[in-house]
């Protein structure tokens, strides 16, 4: 199935994501009136549907040159095994115990949504772009809001299970994707061993589609960050 593909290729690097105007008139010297200025209608953004969004998924070629491995709204929507993995955790601080997915397979309700996922075979580091439409620009804003909140809130988290802990930090990222008004993050998590695993998340909206993209593994920086900021753009480009 595309769903379990889409979720369990890397499935370390997704536990990472889990945790991680008027116008006035001119002057007159006549006695006339001057004519009424028509108020610009304002443009609306188009609703795409599942079908269309999954279609511009489709053109989107991450550098390895395959095809991304494609997720429907329906699927993405089903049952996340990250929330019953993280439910075996013991999370610090406690109000980060119901933290909601930065980055992951989430769906915003009423939404239209398609995802696409790479998996780097060499180097393990993960890459995903995911499409969300049908929303008002507003709702699709404070989606990515927050995603800010949780960061800034659970900006440093410890997770424990069976004696052992790993640390987990959260902060803002820049150099992610030339998309006006892109917002990043980068969250990595340590263990007691020296083993480290970084997640990098990226928003924005582009005419009324929020277009997010993530790269996570061991060595995101060196790839991982250029592929998720070309899937991006590439993405910002379709929506037209």
């Amino acid at each position: 199935m595309k769903k379990f593909a889409l979720q369990s290729v890397g499935i370390s690097a997704l536990v990472m994501m889990a945790v991680s105007g008027c116008s006035g008139s001119t002057g007159s010297t006549d006695a006339a009136s001057p004519e009424a200025t028509a108020t610009p209608t304002p443009t609306v953004a188009k609703k795409y549907t599942n079908e269309e969004l999954i279609g511009l998924v489709k053109q989107i070629k991450p550098k390895s040159g395959k095809e991304l491995t494609v997720a429907s709204s329906e699927e993405l929507a089903q049952e996340n095994p990250i929330k019953a993995l993280l439910s075996m955790f013991t999370i610090e601080p406690a109000e980060c115990k119901d933290l909601a997915t930065l980055g992951g397979n989430t769906t915003l309700a009423g939404s239209t949504t398609a995802a696409g996922a790479d998996l780097d075979a060499e180097s393990g580091v993960m890459t995903m772009v995911t499409l969300t439409s049908g929303l008002d620009k507003q709702k699709l804003q404070d989606s990515i809001d927050q995603s800010g909140a949780q960061a800034q809130k659970c900006a440093k988290m410890t997770l424990s299970m069976a004696g052992q802990s790993m640390n987990v930090s959260t902060e803002e990222f820049d150099g992610i994707s030339a998309v006006p008004g892109t917002v990043a993050y980068k969250t990595e998590m340590s263990s007691a061993s020296g083993s480290k695993q970084t997640t990098y998340m990226a928003y924005a909206i582009k005419d009324g589609v929020l277009i997010s993209a993530t790269a996570s593994g061991k060595g995101a920086e060196a790839s991982g960050v250029a592929t998720a900021s070309d899937l991006m753009e590439q993405a910002a480009a379709l929506i037209k």
